[in-house]
């Protein structure tokens, strides 16, 4: 494995009803009556609307690097069927997994793919991301933005 995120750890389940018991803790420790039932109500509540987030960013959020594929939330891509690592990522491209839009905190790179197409890719650490594809397939050459620029030689010469 090259490259590995998995989303929310499981332990932030554990957060709602860690907060209660410590609420009833305080009520307890002030004299004041302990509302048991309510706060094992709300520590329930909390920990199904954890479970359900956490689920969630544990399918989409999955990003993986492995021998032959590479995986992106629930989207695979075989390695080979991609080209390279673009230098930077491509406004208005695909983008990789069933998501519409880009998950908050996730930083988006460029990948072109063997039939030309580009796509993005997203990751945590986007700059280790790319560094394990670049490992694997290289990098691709971006498109040029001007249609009618000619192609230059490595000399700076124009093609005939």
């Amino acid at each position: 494995m090259y490259y590995a995120e998995d989303g929310w750890s499981w332990a932030w389940i554990l957060a709602g009803p860690a907060f209660c018991l410590a609420a009833g803790v305080f009520e307890a420790s002030t004299g004041a009556p302990v509302h048991w039932l309510m706060l094992g109500i709300c520590a329930l509540a909390i920990a199904l609307t954890h479970g359900v987030l956490i689920a969630a960013t544990r399918i989409h959020g999955l990003v993986r690097v492995t021998e032959g594929s590479y995986w992106q939330g629930t989207e695979e891509l075989e390695l080979e069927h991609i080209e390279g690592v673009l230098p930077a990522p491509i406004e208005g491209t695909r983008l990789l997994g069933e998501l519409s839009g880009l998950p908050r905190r996730r930083h988006p790179i460029g990948l072109k793919l063997r039939d030309g197409s580009m796509v993005r890719a997203y990751a945590k650490h986007p700059d280790a991301l790319a560094e394990a594809l670049e490992s694997v397939v290289g990098t691709a050459t971006p498109p040029s933005d001007d249609p009618y620029e000619p192609n230059l030689d490595p000399w700076g010469e124009p093609d005939e």
